[in-house]
């Protein structure tokens, strides 16, 4: 057995950079000296990487595939397959050998499809800059059904050789949202007593060895099991109790182990046990760390009869004990050590800044400041000895700070405005830049994995060039004018200087704003340079075409206005200077029918943009989206899918509470065993809102082409809206290049119902509104209301001294009508009243304004809103 020396003591350590620490920089760098770097993009769901001495970058896809970056030529290439298992285990970590630079070894750790549920940690030499799989030395095997879940996989060296590989409790976490403890017949897989809690299974530990030259391993002095010499542990454990322990560092001052431990999903805490929490821990020796019976703060799950569905006893964290049938270990376990560091689904009462949502912890290096580096992009000693976090499901990367005795400080936000896709795994480079994986947008399947680098930029900053232009195309001679306005430097004492290029020649104009006339045709690249008093620079341009003037395109119609009877006559016209007389089988123009009768517009490529609904922003805004794309298929169903399956019920108010309780709540089973995380950060209007935006994209549009001019049919019963649209693409010229306009009209039905309208303010809605306050509107964008002359209300109120006004554009402008309403009897008590309008003309956002002189709540309630061509 080889024995390695202890890590100093932490006082001494304390003691040894106490001094340093004392000259550290007190406030953080601007978040604006950072600056993210893509080294290697589009790739598929990269997983970790490691650094080598000369600072290239070895990095591995889940697929098999090993890649290296080779930072002096900035190269990508891949340099071996490993031919893994297609499961979760698949390949999972990397790590170089301390000796890389010397003997060129690597290791990793995958579940190979040559042997039968293992996962294998092997060491490999890079020959003629290949992975040569014939070097292959399998060290350790771990057991794993390859069925689900939990498979670690973080490695680490620490100062002494000694080489940390976590593995997950591979246990199906979908029994429930608590502690795995089912003990059945059959039901092993729901146990995780049998991994985590185990002393003779190696999974759901942290497994410390120290590779020897031949490919073999012996055991540091130290670990948890080191000493027993019977058939109940295993030696190579030094921590048991994790989960999912997904990634680990060690602080090479102490050799104290931090990994972040991914937990269960349990939004409140039941007679089962407490909430589910992810983890940030801290181990200054071997140990149990408690799982699958506590979590947190040592906070106990329950034993239970799985039978019975019932509660046995609480478990104690001083004295843990394993009693399951499916054990193969000690029955009476090490002390449970609590989390360093906790936070659930919720705002953390201790760490509020961490946020809410979905849970995906992952722990970064701990940066090293020295101060003889000489390289350019090295973090700033500020941040030394600061531990990084990052989070894959809510997208932010913070700092941990510590005291003398590595306790924990403080925490920060790094890079608060910069946008991360699903940080997965980090490390400092010894350029002293931060070296990330982006794992892309989706749980999985991603192909826009990429690895970054992440750059701190001392000193003087290069500015950011922005162009602006009044014109990109026009007949000659054309006229722009051309701004520099808004350029920025973030260095605020930094004067900038202007320079302007044409088809990359100098026009010697330094001013901001430039005037320009050009007098011949063709495509000009108009350049903007921008530079400050240190000569950084940074450049943009644009593209203006002369000699081709761009074409007009209108709608015009039979009949004024935007709401559509039974048919609806119309004709595009085309206006071209160049092309003069226009074809019309040229212009191409389309008939779109949607369901929805929400605001619509059209993008500059001519595709139509649904409404953007404020339940589209909540998903934008929260996890949504780590777990469901739009279309396809992630950990969970894609919205569009969602949509399909519910899209019989989806009129009844009842569907739309109990999928908002679901997110809430979190659940599982309706789409497999993949369980939903719960939301209970959220309100329940939040989340009404985003299942009414999922549900919405069942409403599939319908779309035909049409002549320049004619006549199509509408059905005032199916209440959609028409989308007409005409686009026409000129022949452009020999030198200048063709042109695309477009224009579109949207015809609404007469009616609106309380889902219509685009937004709302101090109401409630559902299939009528209701809960309707003092001041409370709902309003439409962009409705033309030409040839209306009244609006009809079907309403019920209780209240005295209610009225509707109609206003354009905001709450309080422009008053068009007004309605006061008198008391209907009892709700739902529907009468129809007719509020006439005066004349207006064009689009305008129309705002319909609740009132009340006498009460502040509950003024009405309004079942639908119908548009008048004329009074009753």
């Amino acid at each position: 057995m080889k024995i390695h020396r202890f890590f100093l003591p932490l006082f001494v350590v304390g003691a040894l950079t106490a001094a340093f620490r004392q000259d550290r920089p007190t406030e953080a760098p601007d978040e604006h000296r950072f600056r993210k770097v893509e080294l290697t993009g589009n790739l598929r769901d990269l997983a970790e990487f490691d650094i080598a001495p000369n600072g290239d970058v070895y990095y591995i896809g889940h697929g098999g595939a090993v890649y290296v970056h080779r930072v002096a030529t900035k190269e990508n290439k891949q340099i071996g397959n490993i031919d893994a298992q297609p499961s979760e285990a698949t390949l999972q970590a990397i790590a170089l050998d301390p000796g890389f630079a010397q003997n060129r070894h690597l290791y990793l750790y995958y579940a190979p499809k040559t042997r039968k549920n293992v996962n294998v940690l092997s060491r490999f030499t890079l020959r003629d800059d290949s992975l040569d799989l014939r070097s292959e030395k399998m060290m350790l095997e771990v057991s794993d059904s390859w069925q689900c879940c939990h498979s670690g996989g973080g490695m680490t060296f620490d100062t002494h050789g000694n080489l940390y590989l976590t593995t997950g409790d591979n246990t199906n976490p979908f029994g429930t949202n608590f502690a795995p403890l089912d003990e059945r017949p059959g039901r092993e897989i729901f146990d995780a007593q049998r991994s985590a809690a185990n002393t003779r299974d190696l999974r759901g530990k942290i497994l410390r060895i120290h590779p020897e030259p031949d490919g073999t391993y012996t055991i540091p002095k130290g670990n948890l099991f080191a000493n027993h010499n019977d058939t109940l542990t295993r030696p190579e454990i030094y921590i048991m109790g994790c989960r999912n322990p997904f990634k680990v560092t060690v602080d090479k001052d102490t050799d104290l182990l931090y990994w972040s431990e991914v937990g269960p999903d349990a939004s409140d805490t039941e007679s089962r046990g407490p909430r589910g929490y992810d983890e940030l821990n801290q181990a200054r020796k071997a140990g149990n760390h408690g799982w699958p019976l506590f979590i947190g703060n040592n906070e106990p799950y329950a034993k239970v009869d799985f039978t019975k569905d019932s509660v046995l006893f609480r478990f104690d964290p001083q004295h843990p004990i394993n009693t399951s049938v499916n054990n193969t270990g000690l029955r009476d376990l090490p002390p449970a050590q609590p989390a360093f560091l906790a936070y659930p689904y919720d705002v953390s009462t201790e760490h509020p800044e961490l946020g809410s949502g979905g849970r995906t912890l992952v722990a970064g290096p701990i940066y090293y400041f020295d101060p003889k580096n000489p390289s350019p992009i090295k973090f700033p000693a500020y941040f030394d000895r600061k531990l990084f976090l990052g989070e894959w499901m809510r997208n932010w990367i913070k700092t941990v700070s510590f005291d003398d005795q590595k306790n924990l400080k403080a925490i920060e936000s790094f890079m608060p405005s910069a946008s991360f896709r699903k940080p997965i795994a980090m490390k400092f480079g010894p350029d002293g830049a931060l070296y990330l994986i982006e794992f892309g947008a989706l749980w999985g399947g991603n192909s826009d994995s990429r690895l970054v680098r992440i750059e701190y930029m001392a000193g003087n900053r290069p500015p950011i060039a922005k162009l602006e232009t009044t014109a990109e195309a026009g007949a000659v001679p054309l006229s722009v004018q051309f701004s520099a306005k808004n350029s920025l430097d973030y260095d605020k004492d930094d004067q900038l200087v202007y320079r302007w290029f044409i088809n990359g020649k100098p026009l010697g104009l330094t001013t901001t704003d430039v005037a320009y006339t050009f007098r011949k045709p063709g495509n000009y690249r108009v350049k903007l340079e921008v530079s400050d008093r240190a000569g950084l620079r940074s450049a943009t341009e644009t593209v203006v075409s002369v000699g081709n003037t761009p074409p007009k395109v209108a709608i015009e119609l039979a009949e004024p206005g935007r709401f559509y009877d039974s048919a609806v006559s119309y004709r595009v016209k085309v206006d071209d200077k160049e092309d003069g007389s226009v074809n019309p089988a040229d212009i191409n123009v389309r008939l779109t029918y949607l369901p929805t009768r929400k605001t619509v517009s059209l993008s500059e490529n001519g595709e139509l943009n649904l409404p953007n609904q404020r339940g589209y922003t909540w998903i934008e805004e929260n996890d949504c989206k780590a777990c469901h794309a739009l279309n396809d298929q992630s950990v969970g169903p894609s919205f569009r899918a969602i949509a399909a399956k519910y899209q019989p019920q989806k009129s009844e108010p009842a569907l739309v509470e109990q999928l908002s309780r679901k997110i809430l709540k979190g659940g599982s089973g309706v789409w497999g065993q993949a369980n939903m995380s719960a939301h209970p950060q959220l309100s329940h209007e939040v989340t009404s809102e985003m299942v009414r935006y999922i549900l919405s994209l069942s409403d599939e549009k319908t779309e035909k082409k049409l002549p320049a001019q004619g006549k199509f049919a509408t059905d005032p019963a199916a209440r959609g809206t028409y989308i007409l649209t005409a686009r026409y693409t000129d022949k452009g010229t020999k030198v200048a290049r063709p042109l695309t306009r477009q224009a579109m009209i949207a015809l609404r039905p007469s009616v609106l119902t309380a889902q219509d309208f685009d937004d709302h303010y101090e109401l409630q809605r559902q299939d009528i509104l209701f809960d309707v306050h003092k001041a409370a509107w709902v309003m439409m964008r962009q409705l033309d209301l030409t040839g209306i002359h009244a609006i009809d209300f079907t309403l019920a109120t209780e209240t005295k001294g209610t009225s509707i006004e109609v206003r354009l554009d905001s709450p309080a402008s422009e008053l068009v009508g007004e309605l006061d309403v008198p008391p209907t009897g009892k709700k739902k008590n529907w009468v129809a009243k007719t509020l006439p309008i005066k004349p207006v003309a064009g689009e305008h956002d129309l705002y319909i304004v609740f009132k009340n002189r006498l009460t502040v709540i509950d003024l009405l309630e309004v079942k639908e809103v119908r548009f008048r061509k004329s009074l009753p």
